[in-house]
């Protein structure tokens, strides 16, 4: 403490000096108390006031700015703290979220391969009702044109037997023919 004071007075001289040089007086050649003593002591007075009234308002002004600097930082640091604590947070929820995507994705491709062998596997049983269709209808067709095939055939069978029959039979043997018929008839009944 002491220290700071010697060093302290020892400036305010040497300001003195440089004031009363700075005022534009003509330096003196020889020491005189009362020219110059009075000039330190006058430059001692005012800058003794000066480093009082810095003393008495500028330190609590100073110890306020500090204070505040200090609160500053502390709201920083907290602030840092608590932006990096939400960082991490966010690159949690980031990773569980990329983690659920990826479950999704692979969740989806899942079910669409499972989809796909359904719809191949409806697609190949409709394929398989409509085959087994048509085949039941060309059977049907088929069976159909046989049957009309042969009343066709019939037909001309028999137009072809009563055309012979007319041309090879006379008249008694028609007769003949008829009465056996009816005779049958009677006999059926």
């Amino acid at each position: 403490m002491k220290s700071k004071i010697i060093l302290l007075f020892t400036g305010l001289i040497t300001l003195a000096a440089a004031t009363a040089h700075a005022s534009g007086l003509p330096m003196a050649e020889s020491w005189s108390w009362a020219r110059d003593g009075g000039r330190i002591i006058n430059s001692v007075v005012v800058l003794s006031a000066v480093v009082w009234l810095i003393k008495k308002y500028g330190a609590p002004i100073l110890r306020n700015r500090a204070k505040s600097i200090a609160e500053e930082i502390a709201s920083l640091e907290k602030s840092r703290a608590d932006t990096e604590k939400s960082l991490k947070e966010s690159a949690e929820r980031l990773e569980k979220i990329e983690t659920e995507a990826r479950r999704i994705q692979n969740e989806s491709k899942a079910d669409g391969e499972l989809i796909k062998k359904q719809i191949i596997e409806q697609a190949e049983e409709s394929a398989k009702k409509i085959v087994e269709k048509a085949a039941g209808q060309i059977a049907l067709e088929t069976d159909q044109a046989k049957e009309k095939i042969f009343r066709e055939t019939m037909v001309a069978a028999i137009e072809l037997a009563e055309k012979t029959i007319r041309q090879k039979l006379g008249p008694d043997d028609q007769k003949r023919i008829v009465k056996d018929f009816f005779d049958k008839m009677e006999n059926a009944n």
